[in-house]
């Protein structure tokens, strides 16, 4: 069997997030059927993270197995011919055989999108964030400073979270803003479900003023969900890129 990697854009709108199931319309299930109509093979598709309902991906890497050897570009075409217009194969390349699209990677970059005024381009609906109210964007840049580092994120993880270890290392955490449109960028070395989104629900309390700077240090230190913000609605999320 030959293994190829595969670099996956989507718009996670229409779609129950990237896991298959039962009855749902998700970004795995579309590949898998996209892969047997083109291939006439059942084919397990391997994705780097599972991204949640109306999550985007810019960079997600996936891999899978085929029984006959395709040329890379050849198969790129045909699946990009196939999958609706919201998926895009990016790239295709073989990849050698002790690749794995989850357990080979070492580092992923998460983007979240706002739009901080109160009228959003019908062009930006469902991609983007929107917050109608002024956000103090020093405040919420000097908070998501305090997480660079390696720290236990338990109290940013999904409540129903049953990993073990909730210490991830995280290498980069900005926010970029140019006029209206502000952007909060995350690298590390792993996440938690919900992770992004649950600290980046509680920047935009600390944006808001209703939580002080300091609280992300408190939130770390309880080790406790309850004391984080609100989860941040999907649409504005982005998986970036995955480093190997």
């Amino acid at each position: 069997m030959i293994k190829y990697k595969l670099i996956i854009e989507y718009r996670g709108t229409r779609y129950s997030g990237w896991q298959i199931q039962s009855n749902k319309r998700t970004i795995q299930g579309t590949i898998k059927e996209a892969l047997l109509q083109l291939t006439g093979e059942t084919v397990s598709v391997v994705g780097a993270g599972r991204t949640d309902s109306g999550v985007h991906a810019l960079g997600q890497v996936a891999h899978i197995r085929l029984e006959k050897q395709m040329e890379a570009a050849r198969l790129q075409r045909a699946l990009n011919g196939i999958l609706p217009q919201d998926i895009r194969i990016a790239s295709v390349r073989i990849a050698s055989p002790d690749f794995h699209a989850q357990k080979s990677a070492v580092r992923k970059r998460y983007l979240y999108r706002m739009y901080n005024g109160p009228v959003l381009s019908p062009f930006l609906s469902g991609c983007v964030h929107q917050v109608i109210h002024p956000l103090q964007v020093q405040a919420m840049s000097d908070a998501a400073g305090m997480i660079v580092g390696r720290h236990d994120f338990k109290g940013f993880a999904a409540a129903a979270s049953t990993v073990r270890d909730h210490h991830r290392t995280v290498l980069v955490s900005r926010f970029v803003s140019k006029g209206r449109d502000l952007r909060y960028v995350i690298e590390a070395d792993g996440f938690l479900h919900h992770m992004v989104r649950n600290i980046m629900g509680t920047l935009l309390q600390i944006g808001s003023g209703k939580r002080a700077v300091s609280d992300m240090i408190r939130i770390l230190e309880s080790r406790d969900r309850r004391n984080a913000g609100p989860t941040a609605p999907p649409q504005g999320l982005y998986l970036v890129k995955v480093w190997y």
